[in-house]
Parts: structure tokens; sequence; C-alpha cells
């Protein structure tokens, strides 16, 4: 029997885990625009604009400013916080709960994939309405 550690599921995890953390860790560190050291690469209006500020605002917890620069940051920031709390929680349930690792990982993908949706659908759908309107 591998060491539980080597489990696909368990480094799926561990790496979105990290990442997730690391971003929020960056959102932590750069709080204003001139700090980024990511700068946008296309010109024009997108419902993204605003959203790294906004997102460093909810980390800072300025919510109102946050909405302010970006109305779809708190969903992002609620997907991005939850997904690093369930990556852990799930972990933990992986490793202690042998017997439900298969519904569990059922329903994590169904959890996390409503929870995207919740988070980025509207932003991708004023998108597309956006440039079927240019």
């Amino acid at each position: 029997m591998k060491p539980i550690w080597r489990e696909p599921y368990i480094i799926c995890n561990l790496i979105f885990a990290v990442v997730l953390a690391v971003l929020l860790a960056y959102f932590g560190i750069f709080s204003s625009a001139a700090d980024y050291p990511v700068h946008a690469v296309v010109s024009g209006t997108l419902t993204s604009t605003g959203l790294q500020r906004a997102l460093s605002a909810l980390v800072h917890g300025q919510a109102d400013v946050a909405l302010q620069l970006n109305p779809h940051s708190v969903r992002v920031f609620v997907f991005i916080v939850s997904q690093l709390l369930f990556r852990l929680i799930f972990s933990l349930i992986y490793i202690f709960a042998a017997n439900r690792r298969r519904r569990l990982i059922i329903a994590d993908a169904i959890i996390s994939t409503l929870l995207f949706l919740w988070a980025f659908a509207p932003m991708a759908a004023r998108q597309m309405i956006e440039g079927l309107n240019n």
C-alpha cells in the first residue's frame, strides 16, 4: 500500500492549496496598482478590469472599495478562499474516511464546479454580452 501523500487526490489538493495560498499572499502583499508586478496586457475595458486591486482590497478587509473596483470581486474572492478551505477539509476527510473516498471525490467535483460557475459565469456572461454589443 502506497503512502497517503502519494495518492493523486491528495497531491492535486496540495498543489491547488499552495497555488491558492500564494495567490492570496500576492493580493495581500501588493495593495496598490503601482505595486503590482503584473499589469494589464490588453487595452479597453473588460469585466475583469480592476479585479487585482479589488481582490487586494478584500484581503485587506475593504469590501466597499473592492465592489467599486470590480462588482464581481466578492464572488471570485469567495471562490478562492472556499477552495483553499475545501482542499484542506476534503484532504482530511479523504485520509480519515477511506471507505467514502469515491463519494467524496464526486461531491468535491460537483461542489467545486457549481461554486466555480457561481463565481465566474456572471463575469463571463457580461463580457460576452458586451462583446456582442460592440
